[in-house]
């Protein structure tokens, strides 16, 4: 641990002011392209039951190091945008080598601060009852495909920024919404049809969790859990049974018990959970999971790696989930790695999914490390400093490399060079699919609204 907080003096990051873990700006076909700092992001979301249309308006303060031409991402096409408050376009370009699509804006920028006005139409995910007035609506997100991140619904920047995000969510057609959310945000009724959520600074596009339902569809229990820290802690679990629910609250318990012994105090202000059914395994936010009951402690665990240590890139997505397959697998420690050779994260600048092969090939180099490491306490005692010094930044795989090699005073530029960098051989029998993050399909993710 002392190591750990000494390194951080060395090699911590920059916690919210990430541009430096941005990939390189660009030359695309319009212009420089440059990844910009979002500061702060408010999202107008407005739900008309009449016309059964969600809009959101968005305002994003951003500052540019250089100058050029900003990027950003909404899948959704814009309808309106405004640069500084002057009507503009934008574009839809690849990264290079096409291994990903966002927008690019079609005005330079100086270096400076700077405003983006946005206006899109919500379709995903959202659902209206027009014989009741209600809406169920829901940011579903996934890391193992391209651009199922927030930009699926608001525009947004990328996994490297860190920005507080406010929702600004009313209910137009009706005189009182009967609306129930679920979040990971801090929640505020400004008027029966209106409400304010207001996410932490340290999140980044894969954090927040929102959930709005028709009050009393789905069935939730309140309670709180008393952390090491001494601090208490407000849980939440639901799901469309009560039987359900009530199964996943000891179960909650447990685990964040277990947590909190090997890692440390819970980061976040709150724990959330969605019990979906079995076999659907789940998705991790920070604080907050959408998770069928088989895989809520792998969704827990990665509250601490993943959204409260989080990756800046595709690349360092591999890290967390090999984390959560080790501790899955009851934490095996191996003398090798049992493959060959991969480029879990040494693949494009540019990508911005997980690899698949993290849980097999990220288990069985955790469990490799283990064993080098274990004349030091072994893996989780580093994982442990790691946590405590790094919680709500965003780290690079590098600098877990460094960290690793600070701790344990090892040279692994062979191991990570060969098993993460490296070429793909030996590893066919590895690569299981992990049912804790299946791949749900369009209508499945819509059924769970």
């Amino acid at each position: 641990m002392k190591k750990i907080l000494l390194a951080s003096a060395l090699l911590s990051t920059s916690a919210f002011a990430n541009l430096h873990l941005s990939p390189p700006d660009f030359d695309s076909s319009y212009g420089r392209a440059v990844f910009v700092d979002f500061k702060t992001a408010q999202y107008d979301i407005t739900y008309d039951v009449l016309s059964e249309i969600t809009t959101v308006k968005s305002k994003i303060t951003f500052e540019a190091k250089t100058q050029g031409k900003p990027l950003f991402d909404l899948v959704p096409n814009p309808d309106l945008i405004k640069l500084d408050g002057q009507k503009i376009k934008q574009h839809m370009i690849s990264f290079p080598g096409g291994v990903s699509k966002l927008r690019q804006l079609s005005s330079d920028v100086a270096p400076g601060m700077h405003t983006l006005e946005i206006e899109n139409i919500i379709d995903t995910n959202v659902t209206y009852n027009s014989n009741f007035g209600n809406v169920s609506s829901a940011f579903w997100i996934r890391d193992l495909k391209d651009r199922l991140f927030l930009e699926q619904y608001i525009p947004s920047n990328f996994e490297y920024d860190q920005y507080q995000m406010t929702f600004n969510v009313s209910v137009e057609g009706v005189d009182e919404a009967n609306q129930e959310f679920f979040t990971n945000g801090k929640l505020t009724k400004l008027s029966p049809v209106k409400w304010k959520i207001e996410f932490p600074e340290y999140f980044t596009v894969s954090c927040p969790f929102y959930h709005m339902s028709p009050t009393g569809l789905l069935k939730r229990l309140d309670f709180s859990y008393t952390s090491i820290s001494g601090r208490e802690i407000p849980m939440t679990v639901y799901s469309p049974y009560k039987r359900r629910t009530n199964k996943f609250k000891p179960e909650a318990i447990r685990v964040m018990t277990e947590l909190e012994k090997d890692y440390g105090p819970w980061a976040h202000p709150s724990f959330v959970a969605y019990g979906t059914w079995r076999g659907a395994g789940g998705m991790e936010h920070s604080g907050a999971t959408a998770t069928s009951f088989g895989a809520l402690d792998h969704e827990m665990l990665h509250s601490y790696f993943a959204k409260g240590v989080m990756p800046a890139n595709g690349n360092s997505g591999w890290i967390d989930e090999a984390i959560a397959s080790w501790r899955d697998k009851g934490y095996q420690r191996n003398p090798t790695t049992g493959f060959m050779g991969s480029n879990l994260g040494g693949q494009s600048v540019y990508k911005r999914n997980t690899d698949k092969r993290a849980y097999a090939l990220g288990n069985a180099f955790m469990a490799y490390l283990d064993y080098r490491l274990q004349d030091m306490g072994g893996l989780k005692a580093f994982l442990r400093g790691y946590f405590q010094t790094y919680k709500h930044q965003v780290i690079t795989e590098q600098h877990f490399k460094n960290n690793l090699e600070f701790f344990s005073g090892l040279n692994l530029d062979e191991e990570f060079n060969t098993y993460i960098w490296g070429q793909n051989v030996g590893n066919d029998h590895l690569l299981e699919e992990s049912p804790h993050h299946s791949e749900l399909s369009k209508e499945q993710l819509q059924s769970i609204l």
